[in-house]
Parts: C-alpha cells; structure tokens; sequence
C-alpha cells in the first residue's frame, strides 16, 4: 500500500526541517508494504548508508504511527545508479550540516568513556549489589529492572556503571539503540529543538530508543519544562517496554523542586545506592590503576594514599597521578618517603584535619546522635529535627576543621555558602542562651577529639532539642 508511505511523509515532514526532508527523505520511493514491512529504495549507497544512520529510527516511529503496529523499515538500491557511487563534496557536506539537526547532543559511546565497561568496574561490598543490578539490566534490557534508579554522592562509580550497561547492550545486543546521555545534555537538546521548532523530531528520536540512559538527573531539580519532557519520554519508553536507567547523587524523594509525578516515576523501579569505597576497596582500585598505567605501586604506598583519600574515585585517582609524578620529575625512587613528601599539605581526605578528624565523622556523629540516618542529615530535608542537626554539623565542621564556608556548603549536598553561614550563626547565637545546647555540643566535641564522654551532654538532651519548637 504506496498509502502507508504517504502517510508516514506527512508525519517525517513535521519531525525534521524542510532541508533535511527536501534532500534526504522526499527522494525515497516505496517499494512495498507486507506483513509489516515496510520497502523503501534509494539511487545510491551513500544515500542508502546515511539514511539507515539518521533516519531511520524516525521512519520507524513515522511507520508505526500510521499502521498502529511495529514496522520494519528496510532502505535498499534501486539499481538505477551504481552501488558504489559516491556523494558530491557539496552532499557529504549537507549531511553533516543537517545530521546534527536530529541527533540527540550527547553521545552513544565516545573515546573518553570507552573503558568504562563492567570489567574495568572495581566491585566491593560497597557497590557490588548496585554492579550487579545494572549488570543484569544490560543482560535482560527491559526484562529485570525497568527503571534502574542508582544514587550516591560524586565520584563513588555511577558513571562508570551507566556506560557499562551502554556498551554491554550494543556489543551484546546489536539491533537495539541506547543512548547514554547526561541530563544537563538532555535539557540543552531539548531547548535546541524548541528554538529550531524541532520537537516533533526531539519526541521521535528519543521514543525510538531500545535504552535510555540519564546521568546526573539532579541537574533538572528546579527545571520543569525539562521535568515535564522527561516525564512524557519515560513514560512513552515505559510503555513500549524499553529500558531506563537514572542516576542521581540523592534518592529519588530528596530530589527537590521536582515534581511529584516524575519522582514517583524515577523510583518506580529498583532503587539502588553507590556507598563510599572503604580502604580495602580503594587499595585494590589503585592497584588496578597503576596495573594498567604500568608502573609498580607498592603495597604500603597503595594504603597510605587511601588512608589519605576522601571518597571520591576520581580524588583517589588524583593523589595517585600526584604521587607518580612527584617522584618522575624529581627522579626519586618511588617509596613511601616520596609519597608522604608528594601529598604533603595534599589528602588526609576532603575536609579532614591533622589528627584525622573528618567532615563525614561530624556528619555520621551528628546524625547519630540526632536519631537521624546519614541520608536524612545530608539530604536538603526541611523538617525541623534535619535542619537544626544540620546546622550544628556544619557549626562543627567550621569550629574543629576551620574549614571554609563554600566548602561546608558542598560537602553537605552541594548547599551555597550562605547555607553554611546561616548555621554557624545560628548555632553561635542559641549556644549563648541555651545550656541544653551547650552541654551536648562540648560533649560532641569531647567525642570527636578523641575524648571520653563525661556525661555532660547525652543523644537524647540533643533528639529533644532538636524537636523543639
């Protein structure tokens, strides 16, 4: 039925822009329509070669819109041309111009993460549950865990375990399209299409996807034209029973100013959490470093770096590179002297001081003795008993780490500065008035020193304090 591709034109000629429908699409020629599927010729094989690349997916959708039913769209010769001839200079140079006009901004599998695969993932007890999770998705894309929300905070693996699932699915599963794409690169793809008035297109390429992969939806908190997209192409993925796989460094309740639908639908699925790699986990996560920068990293220097290192990989990564040339451009043997001569003033770990003392041990001492978890300490929760824990956290990260007040702000989920100020001073003020206060705060400060309680201030003087009016 020469109708069926009719149909679908009408429907192309909306999805992309008149250039691009009036050099690549309009000079195809039905060849036929049976048993759902759809034959189309071309005059040449490059023509042939780039339409099967850009515009195929979008035939496809076109096709199922008119037939209410899969098709399959297959672009062969007509055999009025040779097979092997070529595009003029001024061709080739119109599909590059026009290509990007339909393609997603972001990339299926570039160079820069091309390693990240499951085999090169370091897995411990920290992240093998969540290893496993996406590992059994890129096995059984949309047949096990539809969606896959993964959460932890910056630098703990989530990246790396996305392009996994990326690259395990197009070499294992060839026929199907996945699109890793960070979120920020979503919502710039998707204000490039309103302002080339390209949507129709930006729905259709999305929604012929077999795998969708967000990274750091975080970014679209506060974004809601962006929210409101995503919650449409989630859903339309869904229901064809395609894959989704979101990370983010909160679960999916903290996400703030995001709206109530789409953070049912990202925790819809399997929630799964990235913890911090403990010193064993960064030992071997090193040793594999520099087993594959092919240096010699001995074991007693391995361990004083992660002793040294905050949580985050990437950081780890960072005092290794450190280490390794230190001792290069000083043409010194590597030993642990040229380490600790190296990370001098370097490590100890992201807002740690001199005797060890850490802004994830005021975090975690704090949020015990508050009754309250880790997640609900660092998450932006609004409720009276969290912010007033918070604020006497960051009071303590500023009186016994000195740290500064942008860094507090980022090492309590990414909050401003002014955060950080606000806390202090409130903490300062009630300390002058308020000897409930005061008693505990001397006795957490006692704690985290190093010093045994004297009884002055227990758990339950601060879970009251905090619970009050």
């Amino acid at each position: 039925m020469n109708n069926v591709w009719v149909r679908a034109l009408r429907r192309l000629k909306r999805m992309v822009n008149q250039h691009s429908f009036e050099t690549w699409i309009k000079s195809i020629r039905y060849d036929g329509y049976r048993r759902g599927v759809l034959r189309l010729t071309v005059s040449n094989e490059s023509h042939r070669c780039w339409v099967n690349d850009n515009y195929l997916s979008l035939m496809r959708v076109a096709a199922r819109d008119v037939c209410k039913r899969e098709v399959d769209v297959q672009v062969e010769l007509n055999g009025s041309t040779e097979p092997g001839k070529k595009m003029s200079p001024a061709s080739r140079f119109a599909f590059q111009a026009t290509s990007d006009q339909i393609r997603p901004r972001g990339v299926l599998l570039s160079p820069t993460n091309g390693n990240l695969t499951f085999e090169s993932f370091v897995s411990g007890e920290c992240n093998e549950f969540a290893r496993a999770a996406c590992l059994k998705v890129a096995q059984s894309p949309a047949a096990a865990y539809n969606p896959l929300f993964i959460f932890g905070q910056p630098g703990v693996g989530k990246t790396h375990l996305l392009c996994a699932v990326a690259h395990y699915i197009r070499i294992h599963h060839k026929p199907l399209s996945v699109l890793y794409q960070t979120a920020e690169d979503f919502t710039n793809t998707l204000v490039e299409s309103i302002a080339t008035k390209q949507m129709a297109g930006f729905r259709a390429k999305y929604r012929s996807l077999d795998a969708l992969l967000i990274d750091d939806v975080q970014f679209i908190q506060a974004k809601n034209k962006t929210q409101e997209v995503l919650f449409y192409t989630f859903n339309a993925l869904y229901d064809l029973g395609r894959q989704i796989v979101i990370s983010s460094d909160r679960r999916p309740e903290e996400l703030h100013f995001v709206q109530e639908k789409l953070v049912s639908r990202l925790g819809s699925g399997l929630v799964v959490d990235l913890a911090s790699p403990d010193v064993a986990l960064k030992v071997e996560i090193l040793r594999k470093k520099a087993e594959k920068a092919k240096f010699p990293l001995p074991t007693e220097i391995a361990y004083y770096i992660a002793d040294r290192s905050p949580s985050s990989v990437r950081q780890l990564e960072a005092l290794l590179t450190r280490v390794k040339a230190y001792a290069e451009l000083k043409l010194l043997p590597l030993t642990l002297d040229s380490a600790k001569a190296a990370l001098n003033g370097y490590g100890g770990g992201e807002g740690c001081s001199s005797n060890g003392l850490s802004v994830k041990a005021i975090q975690s001492k704090v949020a015990s003795y508050c009754g309250l978890r880790l997640e609900n300490l660092m998450s932006r929760d609004r409720d009276r008993n969290v912010v007033r824990a918070r604020q006497i956290a960051m009071y303590l990260c500023r009186e016994l780490l000195g740290e500064s007040y942008p860094k507090i702000g980022k090492m309590f989920s990414g909050m401003c500065h002014a955060a950080a100020i606000h806390s202090h001073k409130v903490v300062v003020t009630r300390l002058k008035t308020d000897p409930v206060l005061r008693s505990v705060v001397d006795a957490l400060k006692k704690e985290l020193n190093g010093a045994k309680p004297d009884g002055g201030g227990d758990k339950q003087s601060l879970i009251n304090w905090a619970a009050k009016p």
